[in-house]
């Protein structure tokens, strides 16, 4: 590895013809970072939309701390359901 070499951009290759909405998806994220959101806000966004999702208050201590480092990992959400927050389903009429 050369280590003068130049930084290059990859753009999201996707196998799965189902895969369009992850596509647009991954470009809308670039474009946020594009623009100067950092990965930690777009996460700490993310994590604060996890918990609005489960009805968690604005003033809940959940809330006031710093976002998991991994979205996915299952311990977020059993967390919640411990301390009684569900994800809320969507009911359409």
């Amino acid at each position: 590895m050369r280590k003068n070499k130049a930084e290059l951009n990859f753009s999201a290759v996707v196998d799965d013809a189902k895969a369009s909405p992850f596509m647009d998806l991954q470009n809308r994220l670039d474009e946020l970072q594009d623009n100067g959101m950092t990965a930690l806000t777009i996460r700490t966004v993310l994590f604060n939309k996890m918990l609005d999702m489960h009805s968690v208050p604005a003033d809940h201590f959940l809330r006031k701390e710093s976002a998991p480092s991994r979205l996915d990992d299952p311990k977020i959400i059993e967390t919640l359901n411990e301390l009684g927050f569900y994800k809320q389903r969507k009911v359409i009429h």
